[in-house]
């Protein structure tokens, strides 16, 4: 069943590619495809277009999902006395579902063209969905719109504004106008002797009063627990049509064997699914954006500034089928996809059967992360294998709002870091991969037997940019065929220069 299914999914895909290849001129022989014999400028406007009919058809996929248990229905105009058995019978509230005591089998379908604002913890064996007809569901993170719901006051220093509203789990980024803009999340460098400075300017930062530059805003989670923001325009509420606050915590919380499918998943601070150590999760037909920013921690990683984080889909930890399909995933503080573990467990990890396959990444600051770390326990082995990532169209990374962050460098299409990464049966194909603000692939493993094997990927970046991170920085150059050759056997490349 499984092999049909990717056999299908990837006969549309090279049919595309085959199709491009043959307008603009590539040949797509086993030989390295030059990147001369290619129009970029061509290439990435059938790009777009391509990336637009992606969209659509994954906000349009209907639910095909199965059920063996009881399906319960959740609407905007349900009553949470309801049963929620029918769809004449919705219940209403994220707080009511995570209320049911569920069994495996069962499903929580969502009304289309409904709004819901909360978290969701998942229940094992459960499937999450839609019913009915329109949108997706929308299930955001964001506490509410704060352009249509409470109080923005001027404080005495001028153009700073403060929400009158508590909000105690720190707060990403605001996002105006459903993405047109979005506000820069100003941090303090500690100093031992001196002042506290400004994360980007390194200017004297001690509290709101400091604020000086259009949309930046500083929270204080701790203590006042309000967020401010500076406005040159005005009442922020007059200013803008709609004000999202990406707060803290994952919108879905994920469990073993679950099946996430259809929805939209917008504005939190942290990940959109979210999980540790997890069995079977399945991500389908799902479109999440504005995801991350808020502080993970403070004083970690030997930094003088807090961390923050966020990923679209993260399983931190063991992982043991895990499939993302069909996805269409921006503005990404972090990934839009990761496997990941540092390796400090004292238990022995293993990543299998892992599929990234037909997505849409647009604007995130890694498109796929994953790493496995050194066992720090004698005795242990970490290992990952049987690992495909395929058909997926990955764009402009570093170009999103995540490079606000202040360690920009790491950015890569796909990031592994320079991580122990102990894998076999691992393969990477028939991608495209769309520009990097800085390398386009860091792949890279302790062992070369470890690395995975590339085959028939397009490669678009800006010619002699930064090209691959692997034991070495290779340029995007004449020569970085070559390099991908003997680094990952990919012998089947289309490589498209942009000047």
């Amino acid at each position: 069943m499984k092999q049909r299914f990717f056999q299908k999914r990837f006969a549309s895909h090279f049919a595309f590619i085959m199709s491009i290849a043959l307008i603009l001129g590539a040949t797509m022989h086993p030989e390295i495809a030059v990147g001369k014999e290619i129009n970029a400028e061509k290439y990435i406007k059938m790009l777009d277009r391509r990336a637009e009919k992606i969209k659509k058809q994954i906000r349009q996929t209907k639910s095909k999902i199965e059920v063996t248990g009881k399906t319960y229905y959740v609407s905007t105009d349900g009553n949470d006395y309801n049963d929620g058995l029918t769809p004449n019978s919705p219940i209403k509230s994220i707080d009511k579902v995570n209320s049911l005591r569920l069994n495996a089998g069962d499903a929580v379908l969502f009304n289309r063209g409904g709004l819901w604002r909360g978290h969701i913890k998942s229940q094992a064996g459960v499937t999450y969905s839609a019913y009915g007809k329109g949108e997706k569901p929308k299930i955001y993170g964001s506490p509410c719109d704060a352009a249509k719901e409470g109080v923005w006051r001027e404080t005495e220093t001028k153009n700073v504004w403060v929400y009158e509203r508590e909000i105690a789990e720190d707060i990403g980024t605001l996002v105006f106008n459903s993405g047109e803009a979005c506000a820069f999340k100003v941090m303090k460098i500690t100093q031992e002797n001196g002042p506290s400075l400004h994360i980007k300017t390194k200017e004297k930062f001690e509290s709101y009063r400091d604020l000086k530059r259009d949309l930046e805003f500083y929270h204080d989670y701790k203590e006042a627990k309000r967020v401010y923001l500076y406005s040159a325009k005005g009442n922020p509420a007059e200013r803008f049509e709609s004000i999202e606050l990406l707060t803290k915590g994952h919108i879905i919380q994920a469990n073993d064997n679950i099946v996430v499918d259809n929805l939209c998943l917008k504005y939190c601070g942290s990940h959109g699914i979210g999980s540790g150590t997890t069995k079977g999760l399945t991500v389908t037909n799902c479109e999440l954006g504005w995801i991350g920013g808020s502080i993970q921690a403070e004083g970690i990683f030997g930094r003088n500034h807090p961390t923050r984080y966020g990923n679209a889909i993260e399983i931190y930890g063991a992982c043991d089928f895990y499939l993302v399909d069909n996805c269409y995933i921006y503005q990404v503080y972090d990934a839009a996809i990761t496997h990941q573990h540092q390796g400090d467990g004292t238990n022995a990890l293993t990543m299998k059967d892992i599929t990234y396959s037909n997505n849409l990444v647009e604007d995130c600051v890694y498109s796929i992360e994953y790493f496995l770390g050194y066992p720090r326990h004698e005795g242990l082995t970490h290992k990952m294998y049987n690992i495909v990532m395929c058909n997926n169209l990955l764009r402009r990374t570093g170009e999103g709002w995540g490079k606000q962050r202040p360690d920009i460098t790491p950015i890569a299409q796909i990031k592994s870091w320079a991580h122990y990464n102990p894998a076999s049966d691992f393969v990477i194909r028939d991608n495209v991969f769309d520009r990097s603000t800085h390398h386009l692939l860091n792949i890279d493993a302790g062992k070369t037997d470890w690395l995975p094997t590339l085959k028939n990927n397009v490669y678009i970046q800006y010619k002699d940019a930064k090209g691959v991170d692997c034991k070495g920085s290779y340029k995007f150059d004449e020569n970085i065929g070559k390099h991908l050759k003997e680094l990952y056997n990919e012998d089947n490349a289309t490589i498209i220069f942009v000047e």
